[in-house]
């Protein structure tokens, strides 16, 4: 049976909502800044200025001064967010969240055909729009596959949807550029470095040749380059959990010791969750001291992740906030709201930014006043080319 699925995201769903209720701020760049004084948010004014999320707010405020910082209202985000949630559970049972303010809605037996589909997505948007408001209306993209409907939903702007048939996708996804995989940046680095701009580009390689170089998360990100994504969409009430243990005969004090034990621990999990393409939202930690007594902490994660480093500075931190009145004998770590690995800074449509209106603007000029057989631009000639410096060639600009 053909699966229908329907991908659903309002775009700065952080800074779109903090404009919502505060009309003042609208037209205006916003920063908004989580924990650790790194940004959580920012608007489409900010981004534009090359502040992204994850920046120390130092460097935000360099990138762009004239920007209105304020701290984000994380808990609000949550709750508005987990309306949103409820209300696509309305219109299909199978919705999983990806990111803030984006989500996968299964649609099942609902459709069966793209005019059906269009309706009821259609339906969809009006609903949240109706529910949140004109500000925090959602792009929507909808296919048979997850990361196809993704793409989608990439390529369209607020309050629009685009469909794309199952015979549609191969071409639909072919121009479309490489930074759209869920990769990591070393990975799409690499793709870069070898002259690979776009996903039917990636498509055409040979699966020996990816699996070599990127391993099994390059094959799946491939497999999603040629709309072979086969992967479900795992409701809410489904999240996969992993759950992993260490106990020893002596109980341990030394913060050292335990941090060492949970590295040993959670490397081979975290590697298993990155290579099918998945990150962990948040974090279980249970211990077990000597004296009989059990202690838990949670921590949720701002944004999902698979990076060792910030998975073991969140145990650490949970660590001291426990009592310790005897040493551990042992530990349970528990992986929590395990969803699809959410792309970084991905555009949700293309847009030239000031800076390439600048340089737009004194091209034209130049060409008008010396002619346009001075002006070249590099073009990818030959794409099976051994060597990058043979891949590129140069066009003169009409």
């Amino acid at each position: 049976m053909a699966v229908s699925i329907l991908y659903c995201c309002i775009p700065d769903f952080a800074t779109a909502l903090l404009q919502r209720d505060k009309p003042d701020s609208l037209g205006r760049p916003l920063i908004l800044v989580g924990p650790e004084a790194r940004v959580f948010a920012v608007s489409a004014e900010a981004a534009a200025c090359g502040v992204v999320v994850g920046q120390a707010m130092r460097a935000a405020e360099v990138r762009c001064p004239q920007a209105r910082l304020l701290e984000a209202d994380v808990a609000r985000c949550r709750t508005e967010f987990e309306g949103l949630l409820e209300l696509l559970e309305r219109t299909g049972p199978s919705v999983e969240p990806h990111g803030w303010g984006a989500a996968y809605v299964d649609l099942g037996d609902l459709v069966r055909q793209q005019d059906d589909a269009v309706s009821l997505c259609q339906d969809v948007g009006r609903a949240v729009r109706k529910e949140l408001g004109n500000l925090l209306q959602p792009a929507l993209g909808w296919d048979s596959t997850k990361f196809t409907a993704q793409a989608a939903t990439r390529c369209t702007r607020p309050g629009h949807l685009r469909a794309v048939a199952s015979v549609q996708e191969r071409s639909f996804l072919r121009p479309l550029p490489v930074m759209l995989l869920p990769l990591d940046k070393d990975a799409l680095q690499r793709l870069g470095f070898l002259g690979l701009r776009t996903l039917g580009q990636y498509a055409a390689l040979p699966p020996g040749a990816v699996s070599q170089q990127f391993g099994r998360i390059g094959r799946l990100a491939q497999r999603c380059a040629r709309g072979e994504d086969s992967r479900p969409v795992v409701p809410r009430l489904q999240e996969r959990r992993l759950v992993t243990r260490c106990s020893w005969e002596e109980p341990l004090e030394e913060e050292q010791q335990l941090l060492t034990a949970l590295q040993r621990l959670l490397r081979p999990v975290l590697k298993r969750v990155h290579g099918d393409l998945k990150a962990c939202g948040q974090l279980r930690l249970a211990v077990q001291f000597g004296d009989g007594s059990v202690q838990e902490q949670e921590r949720a994660f701002l944004f999902p992740t698979t990076d060792l480093a910030r998975v073991l500075l969140a145990l650490q931190q949970l660590l001291l906030g426990m009592q310790w009145h005897a040493g551990a004998v042992a530990l349970e770590v528990a992986l929590e709201r395990i969803q699809d690995v959410v792309g970084e800074q991905l555009m949700l449509f293309s847009a030239e930014t000031e800076r390439e209106r600048k340089l737009r603007k004194v091209q034209h000029y130049i060409a008008a006043r010396f002619g346009a057989n001075r002006l070249r631009r590099a073009v990818l000639s030959q794409p099976a080319a051994p060597l990058p410096e043979w891949r590129v060639g140069w066009l003169e600009e009409a």
